[in-house]
């Protein structure tokens, strides 16, 4: 019986002990748990974020890695053009490409330096490429038809060749008489008497209602005709002092552009104004020069190739079946509403 009660005794004894041990583990893991909690915690490693926009900073940055890319002339072009040491253009410039990016018009790899550099250099590439400056020198010619236009409707829808005594007087010539035959039929074709002030396409273009139309003399130059270019420049830091009514016309050497006499506000098919590359003063004695001719030729265009605006504001590439007597723009030009229009030509030489 005692040797019974023992082993009970030691039993309970033992799980006593157990027991204590158990709450004493408990007891230090939950002070190790409250001790953590009360330290200061290390900071978890910051993950950087991908930018979703473009900023003025890593927009001025891809101009610059981007001009580094290209050759000598491209970078020139680019760097006169965009405005990197203005902050608030380059702000205009980045709101720009932000938007192009969210309407998918410009779509890139990523929102980096590099891959705006990369665009930027493809499209300077693309932009001087033969076929877009074929493409900006008809727009050129798109704004010299709309100048004219704009002159034409101002002035009872003549052309400065097709004048009377009251236009010339305004715009050429305050000392012509009222019974001058300015502005009457000249001829079997629809030519008038103009003065000769117009005689010359600098005539036309530096005459001051003309000039005003234009705004600038960069729509005259043509980015297939490179040789023009220094030229060009030139005319635009002198272009306020072109006045052809005070004798002093726009200089031929900065000009890529004809005129055709025979054009007419009131015959839409009839030819307005061409690419100076004709290899004479007459459409219908011509072809197109290519850049061999040193004389008559564009560097940017082979031969058989030039660009044309029509009276109704088409404007077009044109190749060596258009011009020449047997040219299908010709045969149109010449057999226009009212017939035989005149095929000669104002040249910038």
């Amino acid at each position: 019986m005692n040797k019974m009660v023992l082993l009970n005794c030691l039993a309970v004894f033992a799980l006593f002990n157990v027991c204590v041990l158990l709450i004493s583990c408990a007891k230090k893991k939950a002070e190790e748990i409250k001790k953590a909690d009360a330290s200061p915690s290390k900071p978890a490693a910051e993950v950087p974020t991908k930018p979703t926009k473009f900023t003025p900073q890593m927009v001025v940055a891809a101009f610059e890695k981007a001009a580094d890319r290209m050759p000598p002339d491209l970078k020139a072009e680019m760097m006169k053009e965009i405005p990197l040491k203005d902050p608030a253009k380059m702000a205009e410039m980045t709101e720009y490409v932000n938007a192009e990016l969210a309407n998918g018009k410009m779509e890139l790899k990523e929102i980096s330096v590099d891959a705006l550099a990369d665009w930027i250099v493809a499209e300077m590439t693309l932009k001087n490429s033969p076929k877009a400056n074929r493409i900006r020198c008809v727009n050129n010619l798109g704004n010299v038809y709309k100048s004219l236009l704009a002159f034409a409707q101002d002035n009872g829808e003549r052309l400065p060749w097709q004048l009377t005594p009251a236009g010339v007087r305004n715009h050429l010539d305050a000392s012509v008489v009222a019974n001058s035959n300015f502005g009457r039929a000249a001829g079997v074709d629809n030519l008038l008497f103009m003065h000769q002030k117009v005689f010359s396409v600098g005539g036309v273009f530096g005459m001051a209602a003309v000039k005003s139309e234009l705004v600038t003399p960069k729509i005259l130059i043509s980015p297939c005709d490179p040789g023009r270019k220094v030229a060009n420049e030139t005319i635009g830091v002198n272009w306020n002092n072109y006045s052809t009514k005070r004798n002093k016309p726009v200089p031929h050497a900065g000009i890529s552009y004809g005129l055709c006499f025979g054009a007419d506000t009131q015959r839409p098919a009839t030819i307005l104004g061409t690419t100076r590359n004709l290899s004479a003063d007459e459409l219908a004695k011509s072809i197109w020069a290519g850049a061999e001719d040193a004389k008559r030729g564009m560097a940017g265009l082979q031969m058989g190739q030039g660009q044309i605006v029509t009276m109704d504001g088409g404007t077009r590439q044109s190749s060596k079946d258009d011009i020449g007597a047997a040219g299908r723009m010709i045969k149109a030009h010449i057999n226009s509403r009212g017939g035989n229009a005149s095929t000669r030509m104002a040249l910038p030489y």
